[in-house]
């Protein structure tokens, strides 16, 4: 067995020793930054794959928030509409007829006015219910020059009345527009208990 391998070969030219020499350190630097640009494009992948995860959470969190927030504002609107459902209750059955009688004389004494603007000279009559008939008087004394007559139906509403001038004739029906409000008023907050009940 020889024992050439235990020694240096001192034979080989420097410039051989110089090009491999040089060779590995190329291929070693090339090795670094192959690595580096790897080791880079990992990060850059890592930071745009966190960056994205976090925009994702940020946007469904916040899509969350916002419907939770819609869910209380209509929870809360919903709640407070229900909570004033007496009140517009007692607003309707107690103030707005209260309303309608007050308002009857003045919608009665604009009605005859028209009518007497086109009919002068024509026999006025006003035809309302009993309970009326003192105010409206009174009202229709003070309001018109002409001559007029009263006459009491008891069919007729506290808010009703026909009014005549010659042969012309209007209606006035409040009761006729409170009795609307009240039944808009009633399927308005049955409508928001179903909606209420249906959450």
């Amino acid at each position: 067995m020889s024992l050439s391998h235990r020694y240096r070969n001192f034979g080989q030219s420097s410039v051989e020793v110089e090009d491999n020499d040089l060779l590995s350190s190329e291929g070693i630097e090339d090795q670094k930054l192959q690595s580096f640009e790897e080791g880079y494009q990992a990060g850059w992948d890592d930071a745009i794959k966190a960056q994205t995860d976090a925009t994702m959470k940020v946007s469904t969190e916040l899509g969350q928030n916002l419907q939770d927030m819609s869910f209380t504002y209509q929870e809360a609107l919903s709640k407070l509409t229900l909570s004033i459902e007496p009140v517009m209750h007692q607003i309707v059955e107690k103030l707005l007829p209260a309303f309608a009688r007050q308002t009857l004389g003045s919608h009665i004494i604009g009605e005859l006015r028209d009518l007497v603007k086109l009919h002068a000279g024509q026999p006025i009559e006003i035809v309302i219910s009993p309970e009326n008939v003192e105010t409206i008087k009174e009202l229709a004394g003070k309001n018109l020059t002409d001559t007029f007559q009263i006459f009491e139906e008891p069919s007729l509403g506290q808010g009703q009345a026909f009014v005549r001038v010659g042969s012309q004739e209007r209606s006035i029906d409040i009761d006729c527009v409170i009795l609307g409000v009240s039944e808009a008023m009633t399927a308005f907050f049955h409508e928001t208990e179903q909606e209420k009940s249906d959450d």
